[in-house]
């Protein structure tokens, strides 16, 4: 079994963190919520109480009360859990040791996207 870099395992926690938000529904949290600490929160619960990738998807999304994960995110669901599961107690213990830092690259991430995305959005339409 191949243990993934930390490089590797914080990108696959990323993924998970955005493919939770992507699939926030109106019975969860809000995104400020969200950010303000419910995720860091349902990622340590998952990690410390699973045995594999699709066990803590499943329990990090029941405790931002998702019921299903946007069909969107399936692909990246699909790899990230490829890569947990390559060896899921190094990404149990990395998300343990590591886990507030990887929020904020993913709140720096989101930052970026969103500043893309109106960049983008403010763009005159070339006809």
């Amino acid at each position: 079994m191949t243990t993934p870099t930390p490089d590797q395992l914080d990108a696959a926690t990323i993924d998970l963190i955005f493919a939770l938000r992507d699939s926030l529904t109106e019975d969860g949290p809000s995104r400020l919520d969200f950010w303000g600490g419910r995720v860091t929160t349902a990622i340590q619960t998952a990690a410390a109480g699973s045995d594999t990738a699709g066990q803590a998807i499943t329990t990090a999304a029941r405790k931002l009360q998702i019921d299903t994960l946007r069909s969107a995110t399936a692909p990246a669901v699909k790899k990230l859990a490829a890569v947990i599961d390559q060896d899921f107690e190094a990404w149990a213990a990395h998300v343990d040791r590591s886990l507030v830092y990887i929020v904020a690259l993913a709140a720096v991430e989101n930052k970026s996207r969103k500043a893309t995305k109106t960049t983008i959005t403010d763009e005159e339409p070339n006809f």
